[in-house]
């Protein structure tokens, strides 16, 4: 047993310790203790009000290590733990019967917390606050959560999670070492697989060899994919998108440090999203799409009614908004019960929407539906899968979607996202307006485009259509025009320097120019609160 392990419980024998020890649970093989380890960077995460050491370790394997802290829980300290187990195990059977939405769910998981909490601190007298809380922690995570992998869930710095057997360490994407190792390894494949049906069943679907295929999403939001063996032939695999728990705001994005979109390029596209213009928002996989539309959400005028259609919900709007946000469900297992994105987009149009937000256009129809409703005189706003602004253009253009040119010409703006593999720096690499052709293609006018001398979103031409809409609905001229740009410059440096980046908080200083623009420009110029 080790010394540095809980040595005792309440009458079993023993002094029992006052802190539970640390045990470095490196992902490092057992028999190489002579590997030398590099301290690269430490860091603490905090989860419920647990604070867990995380160290970035270079084993000298050509990745880095991701090493978390974690309890050493010796025999006597599992057997209490799995006795609680069995005490709680009927409570939660009773109350799941009827939880399927997340926010029940989630309020399970607090109540469960909490008993556990009540029962470990009748047992371990002696025991600090802090161990019975991560003692409690790991009774939840096992009975109701994905174990191990929800303390991963608790870094800001994580965007991926990964399983990919049982043979091998969980890997994670690290928003700073990019793809790593980590200390944390689930032991079984029927661990995985019990994992992957408890994520399933909290969405109200199920994972099985029948459907060994499994899109869901976590209470916290997290997007899950599972594969179950022998589709995955390695073994079973989770694959959880790690969402923000802030919500990203254009002032993030131009925020020096991330450098995603210059200031200029972000005030042109808040003057188009204020005065109506539909765009495209498109890239490749983890470019920062559903970040860039989030962030340009918050420009919306809030005497407008807008309603968002996601598979997952991922949009985070201002709380004062008028926002309806809608998501698509999958069918059950007997194929019955299906809300298609196609549907949520049909039926909105009937709800008296201003403006229209589309997580993600993929199919023909979706997209037929998209640009009538531009047609109608709706904002759209929506993603897309496309690498070039042009690339946008030819798939929608051509098969399978085949739509025509003449309709396509109902689009002003297209934003293309970046991602850069190597770096794992996102940034806006076009803004595209599209113009009248020859023919009824339309031709793809770059406004703004990333330069890798610059690292910035630079203007590369004057814009054509999107200047002549605004002026033929607002009487704005090209002076008006470029004054109120340099008005939006202002304010977003404004923001910046304040810090100023909570969505509500951007939101409500954006509204209060569009209420009073000259008196929040005043006050912006000399540097006073708003």
């Amino acid at each position: 047993m080790s010394s540095n392990s809980v040595d005792d419980v309440e009458g079993a024998g023993k002094e029992q310790k006052d802190k539970i020890g640390k045990r470095a649970n490196a992902a490092t093989p057992k028999d190489s203790d002579d590997v030398e380890q590099v301290e690269i960077e430490s860091y603490n995460i905090v989860l419920d009000g647990l604070t867990l050491e995380v160290n970035i370790l270079d084993v000298g394997d050509y990745v880095p290590h991701y090493q978390i802290l974690l309890p050493d829980i010796d025999f006597v300290t599992s057997a209490l733990l799995d006795e609680t187990k069995r005490s709680l195990v009927g409570g939660i059977q009773f109350e799941t019967r009827n939880t399927l939405s997340s926010d029940k769910f989630h309020e399970l998981k607090k109540k469960f917390l909490e008993r556990s909490k009540e029962k470990l601190s009748n047992v371990l007298k002696k025991a600090s606050e802090q161990d019975i809380a991560i003692l409690s922690r790991m009774i939840v995570n096992d009975m109701l959560g994905i174990g191990e992998i929800e303390y991963l869930l608790a870094d800001d710095y994580v965007e991926e999670v990964v399983v990919n057997n049982c043979k091998d360490v969980v890997w994670v994407y690290h928003k700073k070492y990019n793809w790593i190792k980590t200390s944390i390894q689930i032991t079984s494949e029927a661990m995985i697989m019990n994992y992957a049906a408890r994520i399933a069943r909290e969405v109200g679907r199920e994972i099985t060899h029948l459907e060994p295929l499994l899109d869901a999403h976590l209470s916290t939001g997290d997007r899950v994919n599972a594969t179950l063996f022998p589709i995955s032939t390695a073994g079973n695999t989770m694959t959880i998108r790690r969402f923000s728990r802030t919500p990203w705001t254009i002032v993030h994005l131009i925020d020096p440090a991330v450098n995603t979109i210059s200031v200029e390029a972000a005030a042109f596209l808040w003057l188009s999203v204020e005065y109506e213009l539909s765009m495209l928002i498109s890239g490749g996989t983890a470019s920062g799409k559903t970040s860039m539309l989030n962030a340009l959400m918050p420009f919306m005028p809030a005497n407008q009614r807008i309603l968002s259609m996601e598979d997952t919900r991922e949009l985070n709007l201002p709380d004062f908004l008028h926002w309806v946000p809608l998501t698509t469900r999958p069918p059950n297992p007997h194929g019955e019960g299906e809300v298609s994105m196609l549907q949520l987009v049909e039926n909105a149009l009937r709800m008296r929407p201003d403006r229209i937000i589309i997580g993600e256009v993929r199919k023909k129809r979706e997209t037929e539906v998209l640009f009538e409703a531009m047609h109608t005189g709706h904002s759209v706003y929506g993603t897309f899968h496309a690498n070039r602004a042009r690339e946008v253009v030819d798939r929608i253009m051509g098969p399978p979607m085949n739509i025509p040119g003449l309709v396509l010409g109902s689009l002003p703006l297209i934003v293309i996202q970046h991602m850069n593999r190597k770096t794992g720096q996102r940034r806006t690499l076009e803004i595209a307006e599209l113009s009248p052709g020859e023919g009824y293609t339309p031709n793809v006018n770059i406004l703004y485009q990333w330069t890798h001398k610059t690292d910035k979103t630079e203007k590369v031409s004057e814009s054509i259509r999107v200047k002549d809409e605004i002026k033929l609905f607002s009487g704005m001229s090209d002076g008006d025009i470029e004054e109120d740009l340099k008005g939006k410059r202002k304010i977003l440096e404004w923001l910046q320097e304040h810090d100023i980046k909570n969505v509500n908080d951007v939101g409500k200083i954006i509204t209060e120019y569009y209420i009073d623009k000259d008196t929040v420009l005043d006050l912006v110029e000399g540097d006073k609160d708003i």
